[in-house]
């Protein structure tokens, strides 16, 4: 029987990286306008249209960074596992099979 989640790594892309109490977030930063973090500051509460995706409601680092998204997806489904971005395909590729291989 195929598994249920698939490997998904994205192109590589500019994503929020949040650093706060909940861990290190990684948000795809075409979802959220950077206007809206340009004016943020440092263990203040993330600006709404973020924190929309995020489970941090303060953050010690609000970062732009470009790297390629992996996650495990439900295709067809909802479910997914949280974003990690890499500087590298084989870096994405390694972690989804050391994590959930």
């Amino acid at each position: 029987m195929a598994e249920f989640m698939k490997h998904q790594i994205t192109e590589k892309c500019t994503w929020y990286m949040i650093d706060g109490i909940m861990g290190t977030e990684y948000v795809p930063a075409d979802l959220v306008p950077d206007q809206y973090t340009q004016n943020w500051e440092p263990g203040k509460e993330i600006p709404k249209p973020l924190a929309d995706y995020c489970e941090n409601i303060t953050a010690w680092e609000i970062e732009m960074i470009t790297g390629y998204g992996a996650r495990l997806s439900a295709p067809g489904y909802m479910d997914c596992t949280e974003w990690a971005v890499f500087d590298t395909i084989e870096q994405a590729e390694n972690y989804l099979k050391d994590t959930y291989d």
